[in-house]
């Protein structure tokens, strides 16, 4: 799934599929659930990936296929978002302002910049921030859904931390590329070797010189796969298991596979290496915090509006931070210490979580913050610079372990929902 936080002309390129031609009547390209996809999204997509592969240089395969890629992707976002919708998940406007600040700011632009910027690609801006809070609700309906799935124990921690102490040379990172070739649930032995062979042809095409992006685009089923499958840049450790053996020696220019996995058959393509400056000195944060998580009977909003009340009393002097985290949060680590969470490197914390975190001076309690785990209320208690690259080393392997499972889970996950909706791809005639 991609990251909201993306560049101006990737978002430009998403908001675009809004313009579609005027139509007597649009047609409906796909019932999805209780949900449509419209031709008239398709065909903007169509457009909209054209014209930026045009100005890329990227090559794409023909017309049906290009189609049932872009499809394909509509139909999983509208999944996702109609189980937001059932989840009663909203983005407040002021979390969508800040996303689109951030946007600006990783675009070195201020947002009054990034708007004349819209304006000058022909883009409506009530129609970017549609998209921008499309992007970021399906962000959070998964990272949700995969987060639960997620469990790492101490001693994985403990044996990853020491193997990266034992490293002689810094950790390496990788741009690379991905192709998969889906299998089904339980597939056949022959399901298993077409694929296998398909696998197999295309790295030979690939090693011929073939544009690993146009197969990409024409094969993969990767959620990357528009962007010819390119992953961007990570951490080897941060990759799944299977890839991070695969590329423990791979040169920029390698062609790895196939992998076989559970999900289907993998194909990668190392872009570029470099290596990893070593930092033995962290920046530690003390902070505390309290944690409503939305349920089947504490809805998003009512989570949120509660959190507000918390944080008006604990203002207005009716409440304490530490006696409202005893009687509220739904942090079983935290709660009994007042919301509590210790000295730890803020790069361990949900992103929404550790960003609001930064921003904070010491003793100040933040405005309610959404994560992935529900709503916050967060305080900085201190901060303090320490070199202590053991316990550093363990901070690091947790969130590489963490990484690495949920771009494993993130995969199997989406192919789950997708096998499990109702799904009914129409032809030109709405058959």
């Amino acid at each position: 799934m991609k990251n909201w936080r993306m560049l101006i002309l990737g978002v430009a390129m998403a908001a675009n599929t809004a313009f579609a031609a005027p139509q007597m009547v649009d047609k409906v390209a796909a019932v999805v659930n209780n949900g449509v996809v419209l031709e008239s999204d398709v065909d903007s997509m169509m457009r909209t990936v054209k014209s930026q592969a045009t100005q890329a240089g990227q090559q794409l395969p023909d017309d049906n296929t290009l189609r049932h890629q872009i499809l394909e992707q509509q139909i999983m976002d509208s999944i996702i978002l109609q189980m937001g919708d059932k989840a009663g998940l909203q983005i407040t406007d002021q979390q969508l302002d800040q996303a689109i600040g951030n946007i600006a700011a990783q675009n070195k632009m201020t947002v009054d910049q990034l708007r004349s910027r819209i304006a000058y690609d022909g883009i409506d801006y009530n129609t970017y921030r549609a998209q921008i809070r499309k992007e970021m609700t399906i962000a959070e309906v998964r990272n949700g859904e995969v987060r639960r799935r997620i469990t790492i124990l101490p001693q994985e921690v403990d044996t990853l931390a020491q193997q990266m102490g034992a490293q002689n040379a810094p950790g390496t990172e990788v741009n690379v590329s991905h192709i998969l070739l889906p299998l089904p649930e339980n597939p056949t032995q022959q399901q298993v070797d077409d694929q296998e062979k398909l696998a197999r042809q295309l790295i030979a095409q690939l090693k011929g010189g073939a544009d690993f992006g146009k197969l990409a685009v024409t094969y993969s089923a990767d959620s990357q796969a528009l962007k010819g499958g390119n992953m961007g840049w990570s951490k080897i450790e941060e990759l799944p298991t299977l890839f991070t053996q695969a590329l423990a020696s791979a040169q920029k220019g390698d062609i790895v596979g196939p992998i076989r996995s559970g999900v289907g058959f993998h194909i990668l393509k190392v872009n570029d290496v470099r290596k990893e400056t070593p930092n033995v000195s962290v920046t530690e944060v003390h902070a505390r915090h309290i944690l409503l998580k939305p349920s089947p009977i504490l809805s998003d909003d009512q989570a949120r509006a509660k959190i507000e009340q918390i944080a008006a009393d604990i203002r207005s002097g009716k409440t304490t931070f530490a006696a409202a985290a005893k009687q509220f949060s739904d942090d079983p680590g935290s709660a009994n210490q007042g919301g509590d969470l210790g000295w730890a490197s803020p790069d361990i914390y949900d992103p929404a979580f550790r960003d609001a975190l930064l921003k904070l001076q010491k003793g100040q309690v933040s405005q309610p913050v959404h994560s992935s785990f529900g709503w916050h209320l967060i305080q900085l208690l201190d901060t303090r610079k320490v070199d202590r690259t053991g316990s550093a080393e363990k901070d690091r392997a947790y969130r590489l372990l963490f990484n690495r499972k949920f771009a494993e889970e993130a995969q199997t996950w989406m192919q789950e929902q997708r096998a499990q909706a109702y799904v009914k791809i129409l032809d030109n005639n709405g058959q």
